[in-house]
């Protein structure tokens, strides 16, 4: 599946090698570990055909960087990506490539009702694979993940966010909530 997927992100011409090797290191980072083994990435191959990774105005992207699902652009703030740790903001990025379905990725909702939860768990993955960064953004939304995680438990979320399925989070809420 890796050189596949190396083979579909060579093809794309919208990035430059640079960033293709980058992102295959992260890709392979993300294939190798073994507790994401069982994750789909045939998803990621489409996503990859037509990935474009933009600069975008600082009053549009308030963060460092972050995945847009509908038009499928990496959306890079300039200004603050200078001072953050790359591999990590690419890593949180890709993600929302990993996971996107149609406009959204990992278990966000049309409407964003569950993106502080979305961002959280991202971010929790993100420092599992590729380390902390000093000033994180998601603070109050990795803490908010790690309380709804003991509530419904971390198979849940980790089933629900690579599959699309923020109901499965909700279900799972409300059946805790009767316990």
């Amino acid at each position: 599946m890796l050189e596949t997927l190396k083979v579909t992100l060579d093809a794309n011409t919208n990035i430059t090698p640079e960033i293709k090797e980058n992102l295959m290191e992260l890709i392979t980072t993300f294939a190798n570990n073994e507790a994401f083994k069982d994750v789909d990435l045939s998803n990621l191959g489409e996503r990859l055909k037509t990935l474009n990774i933009r600069r975008e105005s600082k009053y549009l992207v308030r963060m460092p960087a972050r995945y847009n699902a509908f038009t499928n652009e990496i959306l890079i703030n300039e200004e603050m990506i200078k001072d953050s740790d790359v591999k990590h903001w690419l890593m949180h990025t890709l993600l929302g490539v990993i996971t996107a379905n149609e406009n959204r990725y990992g278990f966000t909702t049309t409407d964003n009702k569950m993106i502080a939860l979305c961002e959280g768990y991202t971010e929790i993955l993100t420092n599992y694979l590729v380390g902390d960064v000093p000033d994180n953004y998601f603070t109050d939304e990795i803490i908010m993940t790690n309380l709804i995680s003991k509530v419904v438990g971390a198979d849940v979320l980790f089933e629900a966010y690579f599959h699309n399925d923020s109901e499965k989070v909700l279900t799972a809420m409300k059946e805790a909530e009767g316990k």
